[in-house]
């Protein structure tokens, strides 16, 4: 609820059905809404798709779901993982102009490897949104010297997450020393 207080103060977030249209894509919820809008009317509503990583962080997407005719509203987006129902708040005061906006992220635990993963999170956005990138909808091509470490960064923290490593835990890239001291001191974001 912390982080739903921090996206949409005041709003209640629930549980959405995902029910994807034939021709819907993944990752394409403004585009889906909207031809789900042209074919048989309601309109958009956005607000904020909520993900949980168990232990380590909630995260909320900036998401648009469907609000029919008839009241209800409905994810008409199809999930990379097949997820069958989301949660979601909706923000009447929110609207897609064809920006992106950042995910908020939130610790569920305080460690230094939960730190690093939000903040790498948070550059790659910056970086794939930086000048004439933030108009460009879909795929943008960035030069590798700029991207190439924020994911190698976010994939090494990641990693060590997912194996229940912290910031006391043994370094992945087998150094021998904690990731506090190793990679952890040196993290340039």
């Amino acid at each position: 609820m912390r982080l739903v207080d921090m996206v949409a103060p005041g709003q209640t977030p629930g549980y959405l059905q995902v029910q994807p249209t034939p021709t819907a894509r993944v990752n394409e919820c403004f585009l889906n809404v909207q031809e789900q809008v042209e074919a048989e009317g309601g309109q958009m509503l956005c607000g904020w798709q909520i993900w949980e990583w168990p232990n380590v962080l909630v995260e909320a997407e900036f998401h648009a779901v469907w609000f029919s005719l008839d009241g209800r509203l409905v994810d008409v987006t199809p999930k990379q993982e097949g997820e069958g129902r989301i949660l979601f708040v909706g923000d009447p005061s929110l609207a897609y102009a064809g920006l992106a906006k950042d995910n908020v992220r939130l610790a569920i635990r305080d460690d230094l490897l939960i730190r690093h993963f939000i903040r790498v999170s948070e550059e790659i956005v910056k970086v794939m949104n930086r000048g004439e990138r933030a108009g460009t909808y879909g795929y943008v091509s960035i030069p590798a010297h700029e991207i190439e470490p924020l994911m190698d960064a976010r994939s090494l923290l990641g990693r060590s997450i997912a194996e229940g490593r912290r910031e006391k835990s043994p370094c992945l890239c087998g150094s021998g020393g904690r990731y506090k001291y190793c990679h952890g001191r040196d993290f340039p974001w």
